[in-house]
């Protein structure tokens, strides 16, 4: 049985998710927890039952195949180099850290230490989405045009039994966004792995509506030319409502397109792909964040057992997070910032494909 440590209580929603579906789990079992913070690791320990450590050098050291990182973003590069130290392999669930340097770091202890690092986005592993990947790669739909992601949410409370919205999902020093940053690095990677393609250039518009009082965003929204040419447009907050949060997410190719939203079932509809047997075809898959987080977490301890590549690799949540700073430093300078060439149909016909 792969034993899995649970590295922070931080990343809350997340962590109860991971915890949930890896209680009933026969791949692997939650051996050790771990966090700074008494109060949060009495909190893993009476979710789990596991040993709970707050000195990370025994945590690591701890009988445990792996570790789940949880823990705030700003202490992810520590964490993860800790327990490759110890020879452990490393979930980073998402955000993977607070810079490009500090995925770096993090993807040369793990080289280094010859154990498996994983970058975790659970939307890899929703059932709609990935039943949009396999359209997608059909090609029926065309070449990519465009991505619209909108998912305006709550600002996240502190803890589940603390209200505060003041937390380090608020402090510049602990993350390196706010509401905005929250979920579009979901759609950031998402359009990554649909198109597979890297982003080219943002611009984007960072603001505090509700809450001038935090350091960080409560929305934003970022413009990006993908390396293809297509766009994506990403739209997230922390203003809304929680009851009233809701996920669109809609794919647009050339030939045709596919529009999902989460709220009030999970709903996919499709249209332009002849094969699905009809001008337009409409989905109810069964999504949830356990399901997902369960795979996601298969996915990384299928990898660490046999030695092979991740599916979402560490440098998949490096590029994420250069994605999403960039349209950081885009709002605070107000201006375009590009991050690589947009490849021409000359680009493509050069490279022996097909032009855009």
């Amino acid at each position: 049985m792969f034993e899995v440590g649970i590295a922070g209580y931080d990343l809350w929603p997340h962590t109860l998710a991971f915890i949930r579906v890896l209680k009933e789990a026969e791949f692997c079992r939650i051996a050790a927890v771990w966090d700074e913070d008494p109060h949060d690791l009495e909190l893993l320990v009476g979710h789990t039952g596991a040993p709970g450590f707050t000195d990370l050098g025994e945590f690591v050291r701890a009988d445990i195949d792996g570790g789940i990182l949880t823990v705030r973003t700003s202490e992810r590069a520590r964490v993860c180099q800790a327990l490759a130290a110890a020879g452990k392999h490393v979930l980073a669930d998402k955000p993977m850290a607070m810079s490009v340097a500090a995925c770096e770091q993090m993807i040369q202890a793990c080289q280094a230490a010859g154990v498996t690092l994983m970058s975790g986005y659970n939307f890899r592993y929703w059932q709609s989405f990935q039943r949009m990947k396999q359209i997608w790669d059909s090609g029926e739909l065309g070449a990519a045009h465009h991505i619209y992601c909108g998912y305006p949410t709550g600002v996240p409370a502190r803890s589940e039994d603390d209200p505060a919205l003041q937390s380090w999902w608020t402090d510049p020093t602990a993350s390196p966004g706010g509401a905005w940053f929250t979920h579009a690095d979901h759609a950031i990677d998402f359009a990554r792995w649909l198109f597979e393609v890297e982003v080219a250039e943002v611009l984007a518009d960072m603001r505090n509506l509700r809450h001038p009082e935090f350091a960080n965003e409560d929305y934003g929204v970022a413009h990006y030319v993908l390396e293809n040419g297509a766009t994506l447009i990403v739209h997230s907050d922390g203003i809304s409502p929680g009851a009233r949060s809701r996920l669109d997410l809609n794919v647009y190719g050339t030939e045709g397109g596919m529009m999902f939203s989460w709220k009030p079932r999970a709903s996919l509809r499709v249209w332009g792909a002849p094969s699905l047997g009809a001008d337009s075809v409409e989905y109810h898959l069964e999504d949830s964040w356990d399901v997902a987080m369960g795979a996601m977490t298969r996915a990384w301890v299928e990898a660490a057992l046999n030695n092979t590549e991740p599916p979402q690799t560490g440098q998949d949540g490096l590029r994420v997070i250069e994605a999403a700073l960039a349209a950081y430093e885009s709002s605070r300078l107000e201006k375009r910032i590009k991050l690589r060439k947009i490849k021409t149909a000359t680009d493509q016909q050069n490279r022996g494909g097909a032009p855009l």
